[in-house]
């Protein structure tokens, strides 16, 4: 009997799963829950209050329940995603930069945003995550010696490169 009931908890994480993942996508491809809670605070706190009833869920809950909070959480993110759709708030997952000098365009933000940021620009912008800027920073000394400049002087701006 127990191992049944196991069984059942087991398909009902491995279903709800990759279906929140991908009905999470649409929103986090363009918005953080930030933008939501400025839009909307009302829907931001409802959509918490659901997803923290999905991730309790999958911790204690019965398959029945699992199947539900997932199903919910799913409508959750249809029903954000359409509102901040609706009202055209502006993409927050992203930061969009821009050489002037080479024209390069780049995007920094999570990969969630990659295919967001390709649908916007098409090929013309190259996306990265924060850890790859990170890691491209660490690989040259004359990016180490940028970001220790900018340690010392927080803020700091590069305007021009004199080669």
């Amino acid at each position: 009997m127990k191992e049944n009931v196991y069984r059942l908890l087991d398909i009902a994480v491995r279903t709800w799963g990759p279906r929140v993942d991908e009905a999470a996508l649409a929103f986090e491809a363009r918005w953080t829950r930030n933008a939501l809670k400025f839009h909307n605070p009302q829907l931001a706190e409802q959509f918490e209050a659901q997803l923290e009833r999905y991730r309790r869920s999958l911790v204690v809950g019965t398959a029945s329940e699992v199947d539900a909070e997932g199903a919910r959480l799913c409508r959750a993110y249809a029903q954000i995603t359409a509102e901040l759709q609706a009202a055209g708030v502006f993409d927050d997952a992203y930061q969009i930069g821009r050489d002037p000098k080479s024209g390069l365009t780049i995007a920094v933000g999570p990969k969630p945003c990659c295919g967001r940021v390709h649908e916007l620009f098409g090929g013309a912008v190259q996306w990265f995550s924060p850890d790859e800027v990170a890691t491209i920073i660490a690989m040259d000394e004359r990016f180490r010696a940028l970001a220790n400049v900018k340690r010392v002087f927080p803020g700091a701006e590069i305007n021009q490169v004199n080669e």
